[in-house]
C-alpha cells in the first residue's frame, strides 16, 4: 500500500494497515488530549487512553482510504491543539480568581471570627466546594429591627421551594449557613442545575461537590424532577446521570464541554430506561445503538428529545411517544431512519457557520429517511451533508397530511426544485415554505428557470414562500 492508500482492486485498505501504525496514531491523539487537559493523574478524568482509542477506532471505520484516515486524524489533533490556548487562559483565570477569593476569605474570617463546619475534611479543597453538614452559629440572634425578622422561614414549604428554585444549586447549598432552620433545606429542591463553570473548570472540586451533593440528597430521600449538568471530561458523569434516572427524573439535560471529544455514555454504567423521563437534552455526546435503544423502546413517557453537537452512531429513531425531535449540528456516522408516529415537530438543522476541524473529522454524507411523520405539523430539514427522503407506509398516504410549516435546506433546489415539489405533493394542507439558501448558491446555481419554477410552485398551491439567507 502506498502513501495514498492505493492497493489492488478488491482488497480493503484496512486489512493492509499495520497495527503499529494504528497504535502510533492512537498515541499521537493521546498526547494531544494530555496537552489539552494538562494532567493525566486525576481520578476524576476520563481514562484518556480509552478516549484516544475510541477516536482512532471511529475514524478507522468511517475513513474511505488510508489518505482519508490520515486526514481525519490530523483534523482531530489540530482541533485539540488549537483549543489549548483557550484552556491556558482558563487556567490563568482560575489562578487569579483563587488568589482574590483567598484574600477575601481571610479578611472575612479575621473580621467575623465565624467557623463553618463542613462535611468531611479533604486536604487541598476549599470550603466553597463542599457541602455544609451542620453550622456552628451559637451566637446567632434574632435581628432587633422589626424589618429584619425572618419571614421566609414562616412560608409554606411549596412556596419556599419555589423561591429557592431561582438560586443556582451552589447558592442554595450556601443558605445552610443562615440559621439552624436553613440547614439542609436545599436538599428538598426537586430541580438540580449543576455547572462546572461555578468552579472555573476545576474538575476536581466540581466532582467532589456533586458527589457530596447527591449523597446529601440521598440521606434526605428527596425526590427529583429536573437534573441539568454542564461538565468537562469527568468520568463520574456516567454515574451521575444514572443516579438521576434511578431517582425518576422527568427532565434530564447534559452538556459536555464543546471543545472536547463527544462524551461517551457507557451502556454498562448508564441505563436510559425510565417510566418517568419526559424530556431529554444531550449536547456533545456520543450515542451508539446500545445506549440509544432504551430511548426507542423503554421510555414510554418521553415527549421531547433534543440532540445538539452529538456524534450519532445509531441507525434508527423509532419512539412511539416522541412529540418533539430536534437534531442540531450533529454528525451522523450512518444513514438514519425516523419512524415516530406521534411526532408533532421535527427539526434537523445546522446552526454553525464555521468549519470546525473537529466536526470535519467526523463529517459524513448520509441519508435521513422519514418512515412515519403523519402527525408532524412543523418540520425543518436544513442540515448540510444530508440527503432527506421519505417512504410512505401502507395506508399512510398522504405522508405529511398534518404538515403546515416546512423549512428546507439547499438540497431542495436539485432538478429544478424536484425534492421540494415532492414534499408539497404529499402535504395537502401545507401553508408556509421557508428555503434556507446561501447567497452564493442563489447567485451561481439558481437560474432564471429556477426562479420561474419556484413562482409556479408558489402560485399553484397558494403557498407563502420565504427565504432564510446565510
Amino acid at each position: 500500500m502506498d502513501e495514498l492508500g492505493i492497493i489492488e482492486e478488491g482488497v480493503d485498505w484496512r486489512t493492509r494497515l499495520g497495527q503499529d501504525i494504528r497504535d502510533r496514531m492512537t498515541d499521537d491523539i493521546l498526547f494531544s488530549l494530555q496537552m489539552k487537559l494538562q494532567t493525566t493523574t486525576s481520578t476524576t478524568l476520563i481514562d484518556l487512553q480509552k478516549v484516544a482509542a475510541r477516536i482512532e477506532e471511529r475514524i478507522h471505520i468511517i475513513a474511505i482510504d488510508y489518505g482519508d484516515y490520515l486526514r481525519r486524524i490530523s483534523l482531530t489533533k489540530g482541533d485539540l491543539e488549537d483549543s489549548y490556548p483557550v484552556l491556558l487562559n482558563n487556567f490563568l483565570h482560575i489562578r487569579q480568581q483563587a488568589s482574590i477569593r483567598t484574600s477575601v476569605l481571610l479578611h472575612q474570617e479575621n473580621k467575623q471570627g465565624q467557623i463553618i463546619q463542613t462535611e468531611g475534611n479533604i486536604q487541598g479543597i476549599s470550603s466553597s466546594s463542599m457541602l455544609p453538614n451542620q453550622v456552628t452559629l451559637d451566637d446567632h440572634k434574632e435581628p432587633s429591627h422589626p424589618c429584619g425578622k425572618d419571614r421566609i422561614s414562616e412560608l409554606p414549604n411549596d412556596l419556599f421551594h419555589h423561591i429557592m428554585s431561582f438560586l443556582s444549586m451552589r447558592e442554595a447549598v450556601r443558605t445552610s449557613v443562615l440559621s439552624h432552620w436553613w440547614v439542609n433545606r436545599w436538599t428538598f429542591l426537586q430541580s438540580l442545575k449543576l455547572d462546572i463553570d461555578w468552579f472555573h473548570m476545576d474538575r476536581e472540586k466540581f466532582s467532589i461537590f456533586v458527589d457530596k451533593l447527591l449523597l446529601s440528597r440521598d440521606y434526605a430521600d428527596a425526590p427529583m424532577d429536573t437534573f441539568q449538568l454542564n461538565s468537562f471530561a469527568i468520568d463520574r458523569v456516567n454515574c451521575w446521570i444514572s443516579h438521576a434516572i434511578k431517582h425518576n427524573a422527568k427532565v434530564l439535560k447534559f452538556a459536555e464541554y464543546e471543545r472536547w471529544e463527544p462524551f461517551y455514555l457507557d451502556p454498562e454504567l448508564v441505563g436510559l430506561s425510565s417510566q418517568y423521563l419526559k424530556s431529554l437534552e444531550l449536547t456533545n455526546v456520543a450515542l451508539d445503538k446500545m445506549i440509544f435503544n432504551p430511548l426507542n423502546n423503554a421510555c414510554p413517557a418521553l415527549r421531547n428529545l433534543l440532540l445538539k453537537d452529538c456524534l450519532m452512531e445509531v441507525k434508527e429513531i423509532s419512539s412511539s411517544s416522541l412529540k418533539n425531535l430536534d437534531i442540531i449540528d450533529c454528525s451522523l456516522i450512518n444513514d438514519l431512519s425516523i419512524c415516530t408516529p406521534s411526532l408533532v415537530s421535527l427539526r434537523i438543522k445546522d446552526q454553525r457557520m464555521d468549519n470546525s476541524s473537529f466536526r470535519n473529522s467526523y463529517s459524513m454524507f448520509t441519508t435521513v429517511t422519514l418512515i412515519d411523520a403523519s402527525s408532524v405539523i412543523s418540520m425543518e430539514l436544513s442540515a448540510i451533508d444530508r440527503q432527506f427522503t421519505f417512504v410512505e407506509k401502507d395506508g399512510s398516504s398522504p405522508m405529511f397530511r398534518n404538515l403546515r410549516s416546512l423549512h428546507l435546506g439547499v438540497w431542495c433546489i436539485a432538478d429544478l426544485f424536484s425534492p421540494l415539489c415532492r414534499y408539497i405533493r404529499h402535504s395537502p394542507i401545507l401553508e408556509m415554505v421557508t428555503l434556507k439558501l446561501s447567497l452564493l448558491h442563489w447567485r451561481f446555481q439558481l437560474t432564471e428557470e429556477h426562479a420561474k419554477t419556484l413562482v409556479g410552485i408558489r402560485d399553484g398551491r397558494g403557498l407563502h414562500v420565504d427565504f432564510d439567507w446565510y
